[in-house]
């Protein structure tokens, strides 16, 4: 919506110009909201009684913050309501945004029951008291959001009180409010006003110099009833005469009086003005010029508002208006009498307006209400979709639910529109039907059936899609795109997307990206422009397999951008938003900007958390392992894996999976465990199966590193023969990620075996592929031997620049190969080698012509240096640290 015209709902309205200042019901309302387990206020009254300006008299004038909701006509979803009430409160507590509740509203779909938690908890932190004032909250007509009120007021703290006003009272449980004295009610007996009032409105607003006892008169004969009140100034105003049975009889008073008297002396340009817009539930200048084909909407609504002619101001800049309800019921009665001819025009106008400016559900009602079918399809071929992506099937249903059916037969867009309402709830049988007869009906009319039916093929590339027939669904395909209008840009961004997705599903990885790359030419379109997160997401999984870190950095920035967009809040699944999050913080990750990273990750964990996604919580736990270890904080990284590890028991995700093994090893090394490395592979490869699918890659660089770390000939020769395989794999699909980490660790394979040249061949490899992407972590994730690695081709003057930037990313202890805490002695480094090799206490002090009681004590200092428990893990630690070639 139009964030001028959402504002007029949100904020408190302005004062008026012509205010009786009702200070005995300001101070009622005020101890009511103040009151210890008072937890709800209601204003109730027939129109006309002035609950809205009292309402407003208060907010301005209480210390309190104030939470200010108008309702809307007709409303009916749940999901929109909680919306409406976190925006109104964002305007007085911004910082509730962020909070939980803000994040569950801010997506797709919330559950309900946590969206109320969250609310209740986000409360009970305030700091001070907030006060909900929800306005004509008889408009509401759906009982899931008087469910939704009790639940809250249910479990209200005592940091909110809650205002609800309306012409009747609302579904709740307002006995029981009663009986626990948690409820105070203000009336229309308490809102009517007493003499003084009436004196104040007439002498003192007006202006009008009436004596006491036609004060009294008037004020009796409408019993203080202030709209009464008000119309009778208006004729007093013009000429000084009225007789008390004039005002007798309240409803024919109304519209008798408005038609014979008011309306009638009214210039016939404000007369016609007032008819005409009275179609509106809210008005602004350039609406009104719309709908009455004017120019000077904006000047008479100014004038309407100083001659008090119940023009009710909805902003403190005086650019949206309404007109007082029960002005309006009367102002349309007699439009519908005088001119009944001009009703469908003035509706399909506004219409118009609203649709030019995106605003689809005014815009709809508009052109229902002027009888268009063709007007409500081009509402509907624009906007279905995207509400549908949005998921707002409720609209959407609501929607069809309203037009009569023979509407359907006569516009192929409708049909259409049903037709997607049933594909994307699930309904393909029916969707099938409703293509069928959209087809049936553009053959049997003859004339333009090109662009019907090429939509209908359009659709039925989606369902081949969906059920993954790749060629049926290209074949369906191309022939919708060259039967679509240049200008479509709901169906032909959807055939390439579907596209998209099948040939994404089917490796056909090149394809996939041409197809998602013409789709985004059609981001200005809403249907595509809310699924176009999933198009950049789709683009940068496809960069990353090509270990294209740029490409794949872009297109998550531009998934943010588009969900953190004001017009496209609440389009998405909460674990969707933090997926983007957390692969965001994987590439900062990879780039060494690692407080950025962890930022990212922290924000991906949050909304993962929220939204109960396993996938998501999975890869976010694992990444955030990864980050944690990276700082040096071995218990939270343990910490999380440990929370990802039930998470693989739930469903399967092969290649998190894959990755959960991968960061389980760099954890065990971290912690000085290898054997518990070694275990793992040997189990490992004991059920490892062939072929290997690409999403255990992680996998088996695991299994390669352990390999490696063993270092004994036979282990290096499974490392060797693990990469090789790799490294053709990868080549052979384009996957550069990999290709590069595999080369890397082949160097240090051919390293640990004594082959130094190959080492650095391999490693100068992995160096002109990762440079230019800005790989970092890959290469110092690898530690101290990767870091001795990188001073050998630093000395050698291999990609200098690249190599100190490598470099400085492996911390401090880059400079010193082998480096400990507590360095080894000479001789402590001869006993290591001895018992890698396998020599025994006796063996080796021979060798040394030493005792074997000094050759102990060597063993366990070498042992509490490399932090081991004996000579098996001494010899890996040892290896893994490249302590062995010197």
């Amino acid at each position: 919506m139009d964030s001028s015209l959402l504002a007029t709902r949100l904020h408190i309205p302005p004062r008026t110009r012509h205010l009786v200042h009702r200070e005995r019901l300001v101070a009622a309302i005020e101890r009511s909201v103040q009151e210890e387990g008072r937890k709800l206020t209601l204003v109730l009254a027939p129109a006309g009684y002035g609950k809205t300006t009292l309402l407003s008299q208060w907010a301005h004038a209480s210390q309190r913050r104030v939470a200010w909701l108008s309702i809307g006509e007709g409303e009916h979803d749940p999901e929109r309501f909680l919306r409406s009430l976190l925006a109104a409160w964002e305007v007085v507590q911004p910082e509730v945004g962020g909070s939980p509740v803000g994040l569950l509203l801010g997506s797709r779909e919330p559950d309900r029951a946590a969206v109320l938690a969250a609310f209740i908890a986000a409360a009970s932190a305030l700091p001070e008291r907030t006060v909900f004032v929800l306005d004509d909250v008889h408009l509401i007509e759906e009982p899931a959001i008087h469910d939704t009120l009790v639940s809250l007021l249910d479990h209200l703290p005592p940091t909110l009180h809650f205002v609800l006003a309306g012409r009747a009272a609302p579904p709740l449980p307002l006995a029981r409010y009663r009986a626990r004295q948690e409820l105070s009610e203000i009336g229309p007996e308490a809102l009517q006003f007493q003499v003084g009032e009436t004196a104040a409105l007439l002498n003192g607003q007006m202006q009008l110099d009436l004596g006491d006892e036609e004060i009294t008169a008037l004020h009796d004969g409408l019993e203080g009833w202030i709209a009464g009140l008000q119309l009778a100034s208006l004729t007093v105003r013009r000429q000084r005469e009225f007789a008390a049975p004039m005002v007798s009889g309240r409803h024919r008073f109304i519209v008798d009086y408005l038609s014979e008297d008011v309306l009638a002396h009214l210039d016939e340009d404000v007369r016609r003005f007032l008819l005409r817009t009275s179609v509106l539930d809210r008005l602004c200048g350039a609406l009104c010029d719309a709908v009455t084909e004017g120019r000077e909407g904006q000047q008479m609504l100014e004038l309407l508002e100083r001659e008090n002619l119940f023009l009710v101001p909805l902003d403190d800049e005086r650019a949206w208006f309404r007109y007082h309800r029960l002005f309006a019921d009367v102002l349309r009665e007699e439009l519908h009498r005088r001119y009944p001819d001009e009703v469908g025009a003035l509706h399909l106008r506004a219409a118009r307006w609203h649709l030019d400016r995106d605003l689809p559900e005014e815009a709809f009602r508009h052109a229902v209400a002027g009888d268009d079918p063709h007007l409500v399809a081009q509402i509907a071929a624009r906007h279905v979709l995207a509400k549908l992506f949005r998921g707002e099937i409720r609209t959407v249903q609501r929607w069809m639910a309203a037009l009569p059916e023979t509407w359907y037969t006569g516009q192929p867009d409708l049909g259409l529109a049903r037709a997607a309402l049933c594909y994307l709830t699930g309904q393909f049988d029916d969707c099938a039907r409703g293509l069928e007869e959209v087809e049936r009906q553009a053959l049997s009319r003859g004339t333009e059936t090109r662009a019907p039916l090429a939509k209908v093929t359009a659709m039925r590339c989606y369902i081949a899609c969906h059920e993954s027939d790749l060629e049926r669904a290209e074949v369906l395909g191309r022939q919708a795109l060259q039967n679509l209008p240049d200008e479509d840009v709901v169906f032909r961004p959807g055939v390439f997307v579907a596209l998209g997705d099948t040939n994404r599903l089917h490796g056909r990885w090149d394809d996939a990206r041409a197809w998602y790359l013409k789709s985004l030419a059609f981001t200005h379109a809403p249907a595509l422009r809310i699924e176009s997160v999933n198009v950049y997401g789709a683009l940068a999984d496809l960069a990353l397999r090509q270990g294209r870190l740029g490409d794949a950095a872009a297109h998550w920035s531009h998934a943010l951008t588009v969900i953190e967009a004001y017009d496209t809040r609440g389009s998405y699944a909460l674990p969707l938003i933090g997926w983007v999050y957390l692969r965001i913080g994987e590439l900062l990750y990879e780039r060494n900007a690692l407080e950025d990273a962890g930022e990212q990750i922290t924000r991906g964990l949050e909304r993962a958390e929220l939204g109960g996604d396993a996938r998501t919580l999975l890869a976010g736990y694992v990444l955030a392992s990864r980050c944690t270890l990276t700082a040096g904080d071995i218990e939270a990284a343990t910490d999380y894996l440990e929370r990802a590890r039930p998470l693989l028991e739930q469903a399967p995700f092969p290649e998190w999976t894959s990755r959960f093994e991968r960061q389980q090893v760099e954890l065990w090394l971290a912690q000085k465990r290898p054997r518990a490395a070694v275990d793992w592979a040997k189990m490992t490869r004991r059920v490892e199966s062939t072929p290997w699918p690409p999403e255990s890659e992680a996998r088996h660089l695991a299994l390669a590193r352990v390999a490696i770390v063993t270092g004994d000939r036979p282990a290096l020769e499974q490392a060797l023969t693990l990469l090789g395989a790799l490294l053709q794999a990868a080549d052979a699909e384009g996957r550069m990620g990999v290709q590069i980490e595999a080369l890397a660790l082949l160097a240090l394979a051919r390293w640990q075996g004594g082959d130094r040249p190959g080492a650095l061949t391999a490693l100068e490899q992995a160096l002109r592929l990762a440079e230019p992407e800005g790989y970092v972590r890959l290469f110092a994730d690898l530690g101290l031997p990767m870091a001795r690695l990188l001073q050998e081709a630093r000395t050698r003057q291999i990609m200098p620049d690249y190599v100190a930037t490598l470099l400085a990313a492996c911390g401090g202890d880059a400079d010193q190969p082998g480096a400990l805490p507590e360095p080894l002695s000479e001789r402590e480094r001869e006993v290591l080698r001895l018992l890698a090799a396998g020599l025994s206490n006796r063996e080796i002090a021979e060798t040394l012509a030493v005792s074997a009681e000094t050759v102990k004590k060597h063993a366990g200092s070498i042992y509490g240096k490399l932090g081991v428990g004996n000579r098996t893990e001494a010899a890996a630690r040892a290896r893994e640290l490249l302590l062995l070639d010197t």
